[in-house]
């Protein structure tokens, strides 16, 4: 699995924090979804560009974001990509957005 991940510490209570990040993912177009046995935050179908994916988790005082993209269309994917590197740049670049905007709100 090839993702991005960032740590941000938190300055709220989880859920206050959790309910900001799903107020940002729903406002940026992302839906929760099931994938691969993991709860995820999945914008796009793939057929124009890639899909964009982003999971959060919480520690007590750590708010976890992991994002990925994945090129290919729905379930017949391709692998999943790190935000860094030339390949797929423009869905790369907007989920490393909605990240910063995930860590400027918290």
């Amino acid at each position: 699995m090839a993702r991005t991940i960032i740590n941000l510490p938190l300055r709220n209570s989880v859920d206050e924090s959790y309910n900001t990040a799903v107020n940002i993912l729903q406002a940026n177009g992302f839906k929760e979804v099931s994938y691969n046995g993991e709860t995820v935050w999945k914008k796009g179908t793939g057929l124009l560009t890639a899909m964009q994916y982003i999971k959060i988790e919480f520690t007590d005082t750590t708010l976890i974001v992991s994002g990925w993209v994945q090129a290919g269309v729905g379930s017949v994917g391709g692998n999943e990509m790190a935000l860094n590197g030339i390949v797929a740049a423009v869905p790369k670049k907007s989920v490393m957005k909605v990240i910063e905007q995930i860590k400027a709100s918290l």
